[in-house]
């Protein structure tokens, strides 16, 4: 009995350890479900600042191969084909810190992405960005947190989203929703290149 405690013992260690040991930049190359996302990463050098060993950890809303398959075509040629805009959007995808399902409940709460724009995050029985449901939820890395989304996340201010009346504009400076339209493409390039 001892014997089988102690292999079971030595058997949890190595378990904790091979957890530990992925980084996100690993646990995003490994999944099947993302190595378009990963391509992207490698194509726009963000790759490169997710290998750093840096004094935080990440939190990234990755989008599935899917998100990128049904991308319009000219959300994939005047943005994902570009090398300044693509790696502007994927910006909008990292946030610093390590935000799990766990440390979020139905309460907004407000998180800064790299690109320094804030998006709102509840969980409702599943996990949301906004209006984008996480259809994956706590990739664990030793430096990190991914979930998976099923979009390539616009966010953008309230005062240029139709859909927002002035009143929500007040208690939701920010949106963030599915990169769908033409209007909303003009939008995010308009405000990538203000931001340089």
């Amino acid at each position: 009995m001892k014997k089988i405690k102690y292999y079971l013992s030595l058997s949890l260690i190595c378990f904790s350890f091979e957890i530990s040991a992925r980084s996100v930049l690993d646990v995003i190359s490994e999944n099947k479900n993302l190595t378009i996302f990963y391509s992207y990463l490698e194509r726009t050098d963000l790759k490169r600042v997710l290998e750093k060993e840096l004094p935080w950890n990440w939190t990234i809303f990755a989008p599935s191969n899917k998100a990128f398959r049904n991308a319009s075509k000219n959300l994939t040629e005047e943005i994902l084909e570009d090398e300044f805009y693509s790696k502007n959007i994927l910006m909008d995808h990292l946030m610093t810190g390590h935000t799990t399902s766990l440390d979020v409940g139905e309460k907004i709460s407000t998180q800064i992405t790299v690109s320094n724009k804030p998006i709102q995050i509840y969980k409702s029985k599943r996990l949301y960005v906004k209006d984008m449901v996480v259809v994956d939820e706590n990739l664990m890395g030793n430096n990190g947190v991914v979930h998976v989304i099923d979009c390539i996340m616009f966010v953008q201010p309230s005062s240029d989203d139709d859909r927002v009346s002035e009143e929500l504009e007040e208690d939701f400076p920010i949106t963030s929703c599915c990169m769908r339209e033409n209007k909303e493409i003009e939008l995010f390039k308009k405000s990538a290149r203000n931001k340089f």
